[in-house]
């Protein structure tokens, strides 16, 4: 594979990302996903007022099937009914549920090659798979921060503060993720070279942050507590 068919196929990936964001109006689409953050404010003020107004004393025996239908209301997010939103809108949601599949091939491929470069220095036959790694999440580390954008919405700036670092973390990883890739393309004899093993590293780094960014939004805070 020669170096300029991956540089077209790098090019054609990002005018078709390019593309999808330009067509698909996404300031209807942050209207939509703003829409759904109101109701989910409001549905959970009700339930705090709802806790409020409850006797301080419980029943002395709590009835579990009840227990359990109240936190699983508390915990499910407002249902959306897509059948009212436009084409654009629903395809804008639909790429954004992407989002969940596609980040799980950078976070294999990026460590693998940190790992693989480092062992390569010392047996270069290990070393062979370092390009193909960093070129493979070159590509698909800024589709994963795209897709992230379709789902969070398109807000740079927001009042939730670990979206915010989920949504510019991920960002900046597309980022350094492409810069990675382009250098792997340019200069395929610094695979083990000590810049390369260091932007590796720092890609690990930020990519197990931004997991726990990620599984807070969705499992909460003190999702990896012991």
């Amino acid at each position: 594979m020669s170096r300029r068919y991956i540089f077209r196929s790098m090019t054609f990936l990002w005018a078709l990302a390019v593309l999808l964001v330009t067509v698909s109006a996404p300031a209807e689409a942050h209207e939509q996903h703003r829409r759904q953050r109101e109701a989910a404010l409001k549905a959970e003020q009700m339930r705090q007022a709802q806790a409020e107004a409850r006797p301080a004393v419980a029943p002395a025996i709590a009835d579990p099937a009840t227990m359990h239908a109240e936190m699983g209301e508390m915990m499910d997010p407002p249902k959306v009914d897509r059948s009212t939103m436009s084409y654009p809108a629903r395809l804008l949601d639909w790429l954004g549920r992407l989002h969940p599949i596609i980040v799980h091939f950078p976070i294999a491929f990026f460590p693998a090659a940190f790992f693989t470069a480092i062992v390569g220095r010392r047996r270069p036959a290990y070393a062979k798979p370092v390009q193909f790694l960093v070129l493979a999440g070159g590509i698909i580390a800024p589709i994963a921060a795209i897709l992230g954008w379709f789902d969070g919405g398109f807000t740079p700036a927001t009042d939730d503060w670990m979206l915010s670092y989920h949504r510019w973390l991920g960002t900046g990883i597309g980022i350094g993720a492409l810069a990675l890739a382009i250098w792997a393309i340019r200069k395929p004899e610094d695979d083990r070279a000590s810049g390369m093993i260091l932007g590796l590293g720092l890609m690990t780094v930020a990519i197990v942050m931004q997991g726990w960014f990620g599984g807070a939004l969705v499992h909460g805070v003190d999702h990896m507590n012991w």
